[in-house]
């Protein structure tokens, strides 16, 4: 039990300290130190997916899920505990030299970068997930339902409570 708990503590730290463009960037990082040693890809989709349904900080709640998978009420604190004490040393530091140098061009302009690169590791998660949920195969339903709910999401603004509750009434329709 030592040994999975020391060996979550350190999967989360390495997680926490590289988990640029906040929680949900992560979400692949996290999904590849949990799959296959603490569950499926699978159960790890099934998470991810609940896992927006509440709230709460994203990669805290599917990081001590994955825990508690993986070492029981143990885990769970130790996955929490490593996965924000990284992020939040360095935002503290990070936010003292950003008071200092925020005018500078070279500070705005790695913001932005990193905001970009944050995108992309949400949508390569997104894309795999998807393949996760359709059995690794293109199942065309699924991706015009992610599709539809992203449009819902994205034009009319709906929280993602009402985005999660609409899908699982759709899918129970059609899936």
């Amino acid at each position: 039990m030592i040994g999975t708990l020391l060996e979550l503590f350190w999967a989360c730290v390495k997680i926490g300290f590289l988990a640029f463009g906040g929680g949900n960037a992560a979400i692949p990082l996290l999904e590849a130190a949990a799959v296959p040693r603490w569950m499926s890809t699978q159960e790890f989709g099934e998470l991810v997916g609940l896992n927006f349904a509440f709230p709460g900080v994203a990669i805290l709640k599917l990081g001590g899920m994955v825990g508690l998978r993986a070492a029981g009420t143990p885990g769970l604190l130790v996955a929490v505990i490593g996965l924000a004490s990284p992020g939040l040393v360095l935002t503290i530091a990070a936010y003292s030299l950003l008071v200092q140098y925020r005018d500078h061009s070279l500070v705005r302009r790695s913001l932005l970068a990193m905001q970009y690169a944050a995108a992309a590791l949400l949508a390569s998660s997104a894309l795999r997930m998807a393949q996760s949920a359709a059995g690794g195969q293109v199942h065309i339903v699924g991706i015009a339902l992610g599709l539809g709910l992203f449009v819902v999401a994205y034009f009319l603004h709906l929280g993602p409570v009402l985005v999660v509750v609409l899908a699982a009434a759709v899918g129970v329709l059609i899936l």
